[in-house]
């Protein structure tokens, strides 16, 4: 029971705090405040870095006295109300809050502050307070801190490109921190000088940029530039690179300027021709038509479509032109034939036809006399075997032959009848 009192009572002391704070506040609004603080509304900044807290105050004449006796000034975080002062809170705060240096002259009423060594738990309000010995005053007016882990891409300005003017392309990134400001590259540098410097915005923080002077080519038109920004930190991580990626558009007069030809050039036929060409802005396309030394301008179009006639025949020029420049393409030669393709492909199948024709005959005329050769010479051979025969059995026919009163009756024999005769010499 007493517990529950005790607790009881505690809050309505608290509330009966608060409630005054409340009603001072209220008072601060509706009289004359004896404190006014320009502070921006958020402010940014990296994990292992710092951050810069622009700041200035208005005091009232009664109590300017304070500032020769060097006061205390504190940043306040979280919330204006007394619970924040109750003891049970006190090490909590003290563990969550960074280290805050005062870097600007009191006595100037300057109270510029710079806070070290943040995390991302130091993501806060935080009110301004000066104390001194019989004054202590704590400002209204809250600066939204944020800390991230990560950094947010630079801005990057690109002026109008042309071509052969040289122009200023700036990139630009916060410098929530002083000490250690980010240093800021262009890759590719397009052959240009680069310079950096720092400046004071208008809410008093600071940032770094980089100006690229170079001159613009119709080179550069669709290149991909970035801007890198490398921010070092107090810790010893690596330090965190941001960036950004540009495309370049660069305004150019036309570069080249060229015909294409859709379809075949015969009598009759759908043509088309296709002026193209590389310029920025696009150029525009002017049509001329060039006969027997007369050029005449057929109009303006991208394409020209026509069907083929005898009037057509002539050489073609297409002129491509935008507000830098204008250029002219090659002469194309036009020549359209008295015949349509049609009649052309009628005319080739009958010669087609014809030569095939030929070819046939010949192939058939040249088969043809071998068998005829080989046969003669197989009936001479035949007739020759033939011939053979019959004098073979001629011969067979006139054998002679002789009685042996030995041997009886034999047959001369061309060599036994040799013998006989040398037998009868003898």
């Amino acid at each position: 029971m007493k517990n529950y009192l005790s607790s009881t009572q505690m809050i309505l002391r608290m509330f009966a705090a608060d409630l005054l704070v409340f009603s001072s506040i209220l008072s601060a609004v509706w009289c004359q405040p004896v404190m006014k603080v320009s502070v921006p509304k958020t402010l940014s900044s990296t994990s292992g870095s710092c951050l810069l807290i622009p700041c200035l105050f208005n005091i009232s004449k009664e109590r300017e006295h304070i500032l020769d006796s060097s006061p205390e000034v504190t940043w306040r975080q979280g919330s204006l109300w007394s619970l924040y002062d109750k003891p049970d809170f006190i090490s909590v705060r003290r563990q969550k809050e960074p280290v805050i240096e005062v870097v600007g002259d009191l006595r100037k009423k300057n109270c510029t502050s710079v806070m070290r060594n943040l995390s991302s738990q130091h993501s806060d309000r935080y009110f301004f307070r000066i104390q001194s010995k019989n004054f202590t005053m704590t400002d209204t007016k809250a600066v939204r801190i944020n800390v991230s882990d990560s950094l947010a891409e630079p801005n990057v300005t690109v002026p109008v490109l042309r071509e052969g003017e040289k122009v200023n392309m700036t990139c630009t990134a916060p410098a929530p921190c002083p000490s250690h400001p980010p240093n800021i590259k262009w890759d590719p540098a397009l052959g240009g000088d680069i310079s950096q410097r720092t400046q004071m915005n208008a809410d008093g923080t600071q940032s770094v940029s980089a100006i690229l002077n170079f001159v613009p080519s119709f080179h550069h038109h669709e290149l991909k530039v970035n801007c890198v920004s490398i921010h070092p930190l107090h810790r010893e991580d690596k330090p965190l690179l941001s960036h950004k990626t540009v495309i370049l558009s660069v305004e150019y007069p036309p570069k080249k300027t060229w015909i294409s030809l859709t379809g075949l050039v015969w009598l009759g036929n759908n043509m088309t021709l296709t002026c193209q060409s590389n310029a920025n802005p696009p150029a525009v396309h002017r049509w001329f038509m060039k006969r027997a030394g007369v050029e005449e301008e057929l109009g303006v179009s991208h394409v020209l479509s026509f069907t083929a006639a005898h009037e057509n025949t002539g050489e073609y020029i297409c002129e491509a032109q935008n507000p830098y420049g204008a250029m002219n393409s090659t002469n194309l030669q036009i020549t359209v034939p008295g015949i349509s393709f049609t009649a052309f492909l009628s005319i080739l199948a009958v010669l087609l036809l014809l030569v095939f024709a030929l070819l046939i005959l010949m192939i058939y005329r040249r088969y043809k006399e071998p068998i005829r050769s080989e046969t003669s010479q197989d009936q001479n051979i035949y007739a020759n075997v033939s011939a053979s025969a019959v004098k073979s059995r001629q011969l067979q026919s006139k054998k002679t032959y002789t009685i042996n009163p030995v041997y009886g009756l034999k047959q001369n024999l061309p060599d036994e009848s040799i013998y006989a005769n040398y037998s009868s010499e003898k």
